[in-house]
């Protein structure tokens, strides 16, 4: 049987077309590809494991932008990590701590994608400017889980607690696990800090300040990370995250010296023009007592800013994170173009 040469054409036309729809598929698909996310966002429960295997991962695939410390052990044995981002020599530091309060545990997930999205764009610009520049100058320094006891409680119940001395007595404290603030001692971290601190309440869900200033080895570890980070160089600023609000925590009281005023009042109006979140007043150093925003203004004399992220109560839903990092994806690099 024999075609007509028309439909010949028409056969091979749509051959062509065929090819054509192919490589624009490849052409489509092959970014992507090469861009596949290690850290996942689109679930609520981003474990301990999860974090770990992550660290391990992007170390593995970006060895030459990507290092990581373990600054000590939680109650219950779990590693604290540090990732360091860029340039270990630099002679300027820029720190972020994420999940001090157990239930916020949606900030771990938010710094890691930092970490992963700053790894992808190494050699290419981010607001008009390369990251590879920014990172040889200011190295940035993630504690992405500060309170990994705490969100194992507040993700998988007491149960998840391996100290049999702290399961039990976890049992008898005020507060039920879901929205556990605290770490695996009934201890608010962030009311621990050797700043004014003051001794209220009793172990539970939230508040309870501890027995004595940096009485838990969580804070004694970061307190002991920041001094051999000043060892090094000169720490420009601390970001912070928390959730929930929307918020930003970004004035100083007349503790703080001018410099610092200075270099806070930059960091938050960027973070306000990236974020839109709402600036929040001033807080009195005798009302924040043993926070962590207060050692790093008063005591340390470094610049630091808080972001509450979210509006939900915590913990936050997964559907939460696309809003969240589309506000602060670049947060973290553009605060260390500032300096």
């Amino acid at each position: 049987m024999h075609l007509r040469t028309g439909h010949k054409k028409s056969v091979k036309k749509g051959l062509v077309y065929q090819l054509l729809l192919l490589l624009l598929l490849w052409g489509c698909m092959k970014p992507a590809d090469l861009k596949a996310a290690i850290v996942s966002t689109n679930h609520m429960k981003y474990s301990y494991s999860e974090l770990v295997s992550d660290i391990n991962s992007l170390q593995k695939k970006y060895p030459n932008y990507v290092h990581y410390n373990v600054i000590g052990k939680s109650t219950d044995k779990r590693n604290l990590y540090e990732v360091v981002l860029g340039n270990p020599d630099a002679k300027k530091h820029l720190l972020v701590i994420a999940n001090l309060h157990a239930r916020e545990y949606m900030t771990i997930q938010l710094s890691m994608a930092q970490i992963e999205r700053y790894c992808q764009n190494y050699n290419k610009k981010i607001n008009k400017k390369l990251v590879s520049k920014t990172l040889g100058s200011v190295a940035i320094h993630y504690i992405p889980s500060a309170n990994p006891d705490g969100t194992a409680i507040s993700q998988y119940g007491f149960g998840a607690i391996r100290n049999n001395k702290w399961k039990k007595a976890l049992k008898n404290m005020s507060g039920g696990s879901y929205r556990w603030k605290s770490n695996a001692r009934g201890v608010d971290l962030n009311r621990n800090w050797p700043i004014a601190w003051k001794h209220s309440g009793s172990r539970g869900s939230a508040g309870y300040r501890g027995p004595k200033a940096a009485s838990e080895p969580e804070i004694k570890a970061m307190i002991r990370w920041v001094n051999r980070i000043q060892k090094r160089g000169k720490i420009v600023g601390v970001v912070s995250y928390h959730s929930t609000g929307s918020i930003l925590y970004g004035r100083c009281a007349g503790q703080a010296s001018s410099q610092v005023k200075k270099q806070t009042t930059r960091m938050y109006k960027l973070a306000e023009s990236l974020t839109g979140y709402g600036l929040m007043p001033t807080e009195s150093i005798s009302y924040a007592r043993g926070c962590s925003r207060e050692y790093f203004l008063y005591k340390k004399n470094i610049p630091c800013i808080t972001l509450e992220v979210g509006y939900e109560a915590c913990p936050l839903g997964a559907g939460e994170f696309p809003s969240i990092w589309k506000k602060n994806k670049d947060l973290v690099i553009r605060e260390a173009m500032l300096f």
